[in-house]
């Protein structure tokens, strides 16, 4: 993969991720969210086909990412009034990460 191939998959990547939290069609996985154990790591693929979730999108990254792209998440430390969640995808074996702070309540 040449560097702007390497670009587009990760903004893709970082598209999609963001979407999960915009986007309707995933307004039961975010709701779902805080049901996860926390600080353990979920294959987010798993997780959206539980819910009976489109992953024609998701699976259109190859398996290699598809596979191995899990979440985690932590309650903010003033959680009891924000009610927020630090949420953290990563490609299982890489580098690259996202961080999304997100709020149950409010999807």
């Amino acid at each position: 993969m040449n560097m702007d191939d390497t670009e587009n998959f990760e903004e893709g990547l970082t598209e999609f991720i963001h979407d999960l939290f915009l986007n309707t069609e995933y307004v039961n996985w975010r709701r779902n969210l805080n049901n996860y154990s926390a600080n353990d790591w979920h294959s987010l693929i798993v997780k959206l086909d539980e819910l009976g979730l489109p992953l024609t999108r998701l699976k259109s990254f190859g398996e290699a990412i598809f596979s191995k792209l899990v979440l985690s998440y932590i309650k903010a430390p003033d959680y009891k009034s924000s009610q927020m969640l630090l949420v953290q995808f990563t490609v299982s074996g890489g580098m690259g990460h996202s961080l999304v702070w997100h709020c149950p309540e409010r999807s």
